[in-house]
Order: structure tokens, then C-alpha cells, then sequence
């Protein structure tokens, strides 16, 4: 909520600046009131230009403007669906690293088996050898 209030108190702060410098300037470079209104006129156009050209981009790719057509209840689900996205991949990347752990794990016991074989191995020679010796 913190940000909309930011976000809106610098959008109108940008807003009323503009207009005040949009008279000024009027004031300052027109000499009769019919200049005053062909440079209102200007200013109207432009921001008609900006209207088209956002409205061109929309018809070119959508998901360029997609944004702005939004209502605030569905960038509240669009909002409320990534954070559930990133709650899932944070999980799987648990499940990852839990994995991981487990193979390291997996890898050390079975170091420790192959040493266990080894060591049965020489008991098993030792106690054969040692059999052998009480037959002969």
C-alpha cells in the first residue's frame, strides 16, 4: 500500500509540475490569447500522438500493454498467483538441496560399505589361511 501511495503522489506531483510548466511556458512565449490556445492545441495533440502510439503497440503485441488494461482485482490474482509460484519453486529448490544432501550421504555410506567389504574380505582370507594351517 506503501508504494500505491508513492507511486500515485509522484505520478500527481509529475502531473501538476507538467501543467505548471505547460503555463508558464505559454504565458511566457505567447504574445496574443489565440497563441495561448494554438499552443494548448499543441500540447492536446501530443498527448493524443501518445494515445495512438500506446494503442499501436497494443494492436502489435499485446503483452506489451497488457498491463495497463488490468483491473486492480486481476493484477491482485496475477500478484497472488507468482507469489504461490514462488512459494513452489522455493519449495523445489528445498527438495533439490534436501536431495543433494541425501546423495552425499548415499556416497559416504557406500564409501564406508566398500571399506566394510574390504575389511571382511581380510577376515575372511585371515580366517581361511588360518583354517588351512589346522588341517595340515
Amino acid at each position: 500500500r506503501i508504494r500505491y501511495f508513492f507511486g500515485g503522489t509522484c505520478l500527481c506531483s509529475i502531473t501538476l509540475f507538467a501543467a505548471y510548466v505547460s503555463t508558464v511556458y505559454n504565458m511566457a512565449i505567447a504574445t496574443s490569447n489565440i497563441q495561448i490556445i494554438s499552443t494548448a492545441v499543441v500540447v492536446l495533440f501530443v498527448t493524443e500522438i501518445d494515445r495512438w502510439i500506446f494503442s499501436i503497440l497494443g494492436a502489435i503485441n499485446e503483452d506489451w500493454t497488457a498491463h495497463a488494461a488490468l483491473s486492480e482485482d486481476e493484477m491482485k490474482e496475477q500478484i497472488t498467483s507468482q507469489q504461490e509460484e514462488v512459494r513452489n519453486l522455493r519449495k523445489i529448490l528445498e527438495m533439490i538441496q534436501e536431495s543433494q544432501v541425501q546423495r552425499e550421504e548415499i556416497t559416504s555410506q557406500q564409501k564406508e560399505i566398500k571399506q566394510l567389504s574390504e575389511i571382511v574380505e581380510k577376515i575372511q582370507v585371515l580366517y581361511a589361511s588360518a583354517h588351512s594351517e589346522d588341517v595340515y
